[in-house]
């Protein structure tokens, strides 16, 4: 050590004395620069900066300039301290002066590249990551590049990424693409939002098919071939727990004033619903309509517990049932559609129609089998036969009425040869299944208490704020 520090004076104090460019070599006598530290003499030994305490990358106190003035431009020195306040702030590690402002070798603060444990000190439009160049910036793990971002602006993961998608994500085995999460009764798992009058939020596609959508717009379009387009799917449905009230897989609303945090729907419509208004009701589909402070509404594909019972089998089948009348169209002579009712009555009830012809004066009608299956005759629901003579006799009379038929006898004991009409009304019969067991109550029903329109939904809007719109 003493013969280094000796070799290190001897070579020095000729370059101090001596006014020229000469090179400086410590254990080699052909320096390859100003100063040349060989490593076969300083194997085990660092270069040290001079140690200083830096208060800011802005001062370039406590390093003065011995000659006076301000520092030169490329002085180096290691900072112990840590001080300052961002963007200004300094960390230990070495830095140099760039005549304005010391920058850290390395990382954060005050760096010109950026730090594996974070950054500090930077400033927004000045300090980035990327390039400068027309160039994709690439990211790898494990040697296999995972994102592209493309000069263009667009982004790949898994993917080189498209000039058509600003974000390409392919998924990677049984991976899915996307998942979104959340844990908060305002922050959605997945918001789409477009702000064109006429643009789609969300498209979605199966089958190999391109999006659709409408072309006046849609928050979301789902479409598909051989498969489903949207589909919606929602727990907690059991018919009796009434804790399961309101349930349902999919929820539709024409809002009349554009403001979802008011109940002011022109239109509402639900898909797969449960709810208890009054009794136990489970529906395929609800839609209801608000106009003139009234509201119509109709279930499809229900079954409606009229006495709210859990213990009660069955309840009542129905495929639509609603406040409005039941019709159909027909054209006219013009081909205008025109409308016609139908009459509907307060039980549950079949009807039948056919011409008999009486033979010797009697007739005997069988009804048709499954006609016969379906209805019930008894004492307390006896069956309604109607009879319109077509021919001159002493008048008919009806007899041996049950769920096979009837028996139509000329009065008098007449023995007239004549047609006639008829028209029979019964009562339909209960369904049940295989075991016997009521899965939907028909035979004693008049005018029982039907289901309430559905309270409409409490909505709640997002959207986005101005400063999050502006980046």
């Amino acid at each position: 050590m003493r013969n280094f520090i000796k070799s290190l004076i001897i070579i020095t104090i000729p370059f101090l004395a001596n006014e020229s460019y000469a090179q400086v070599g410590i254990g080699t006598t052909t320096p390859a620069g100003a100063l040349d530290l060989n490593p076969t003499v300083t194997t085990n030994f660092g270069f040290v900066a001079p140690r200083v305490a830096l208060t800011s990358t802005i001062l370039q106190a406590p390093v003065v300039n011995p000659q006076g003035g301000a520092i030169t431009a490329g002085t180096v020195v290691y900072n112990t301290a840590t001080a300052g306040t961002t963007p200004n702030n300094v960390g230990p590690g070495l830095y140099y002066w760039n005549g304005a402002k010391w920058i850290a070798f390395a990382g954060s603060p005050g760096g010109l590249d950026w730090s594996l444990t974070g950054n500090s000190g930077t400033t927004a439009g000045t300090n980035f990551i990327g390039t400068t160049d027309a160039q994709d910036i690439r990211f790898h793990t494990n040697g296999t590049e995972r994102a592209r971002i493309l000069s263009t602006g667009t982004m790949g993961i898994n993917s080189v990424g498209t000039t058509t998608s600003q974000l390409t994500v392919a998924a990677s085995g049984t991976n899915d693409a996307i998942a979104g999460t959340a844990n908060h009764n305002v922050a959605n798992a997945v918001w789409g939002r477009n702000a064109h009058a006429t643009g789609t939020a969300v498209i979605g596609a199966t089958n190999g098919l391109g999006g659709i959508y409408p072309t006046n717009g849609a928050g979301i379009a789902g479409s598909g071939t051989n498969s489903i387009g949207v589909y919606g799917s929602t727990g907690n449905g059991s018919p009796n727990n009434d804790a399961h009230d309101g349930n349902h897989a999919g929820g539709f609303t024409l809002d009349s004033d554009n403001n979802a945090t008011t109940a002011n729907s022109s239109a509402t419509a639900r898909l797969a619903g449960k709810e208890i208004s009054p009794a136990r009701t489970l529906y395929g589909g609800y839609f209801s309509s608000f106009a003139n402070s009234s509201t119509n509404y109709a279930y499809v594909g229900v079954n409606y517990n009229h006495n709210n019972n859990a213990n009660a089998n069955g309840g009542t089948n129905y495929k639509i049932l609603g406040n409005g009348v039941v019709s159909t169209i027909v054209p006219d002579a013009d081909n205008k559609p025109r409308i016609m009712f139908a009459p509907e009555a307060p039980e549950v009830l079949f009807q039948d129609y056919g011409i008999g012809n009486l033979q010797n004066g009697i007739a005997t009608i069988k009804l048709d089998k499954i006609l016969s299956k379906n209805i019930l005759v008894d004492a307390n629901h006896p069956l309604k036969v109607f009879i319109q003579l077509e021919g001159d006799c002493n008048g008919v009379f009806v007899t041996d009425k049950s769920a096979e038929g009837f028996t139509v006898k000329e009065l008098q004991n007449g023995n007239s040869n004549v047609t006639f009409s008829w028209q029979i009304v019964a009562t339909r019969a209960d369904a049940k299944d295989a075991n016997g067991n009521i899965t939907s109550h028909f035979e004693n029903l008049r005018f029982p208490v039907g289901p309430n329109a559905i309270k409409e939904t409490s909505l709640k809007t997002k959207e986005i704020k101005k400063e999050e719109a502006q980046n």
